[in-house]
């Protein structure tokens, strides 16, 4: 038999296990002689810690080439299912406010704050009016969508909205309302939510 045989997949198995498990280079040999000493050691005593060195220069290496191909096994799923995520939240957002519900400020000798609507059938409404739009849009879009997926859309909307709350719903409802047309027509999202936390 050679001095130094190769190693088997069943020694390299072993070795690679111990390495990983944060077992240095004299602990190793130390686990080699004492299996050696119960006469459980059922591949070749190994006494130089050379051996164990390369054994950690062959798993690094394996290391990096399989982080790269499951990389690129799993950034595909993962791209498909944020993209699918987001579609999702787009429509959300296009349900509390739908994309042909033009917006803009309306004229102030009239006594209305807003003008809603379809450019050709705006209509002038108050900032009390279009909150109660809001409100109503939102409980619709609760009642479609359910809580969870309302949360996480809105787990996105408080990265786009500055101090979002729904309470105070009338002190930022012009920039809502901007912020929710283009998210819808985008269709992209920052921040991260408990769907999506870990595609990032």
């Amino acid at each position: 038999m050679s001095k130094n045989p190769k190693p088997t997949a069943e020694e390299l198995r072993c070795v690679y296990d111990l390495i990983l498990r944060g077992y240095d280079d004299a602990d190793i040999l130390a686990e080699y002689a004492s299996l050696y000493e119960n006469s459980n050691l059922m591949f070749p005593y190994r006494t130089d810690k050379r051996f164990v060195r390369e054994r950690r220069k062959e798993l690094a290496a394996a290391e990096e080439v399989l982080k790269e191909h499951v990389k690129k096994k799993i950034d595909p799923i993962s791209i498909k299912r944020k993209e699918e995520h987001f579609n999702h939240l787009a429509e959300i957002a296009g349900k509390i406010w739908p994309s042909n519900m033009n917006i803009a400020p309306g004229d102030e000798s009239s006594g209305y704050d807003y003008l809603v609507g379809e450019y050709n059938s705006a209509q002038e409404v108050t900032t009390e009016q279009l909150c109660s739009i809001l409100t109503r849009n939102y409980e619709q879009a609760y009642d479609q969508y359910g809580l969870y997926d309302v949360e996480c859309f809105e787990t996105h909307l408080r990265f786009e909205v500055t101090d979002f709350e729904d309470k105070e719903l009338s002190t930022y409802t012009y920039e809502l309302v901007e912020t929710l047309t283009l998210l819808a027509k985008k269709k992209t999202f920052r921040g991260t939510c408990p769907v999506c936390k870990d595609w990032h």
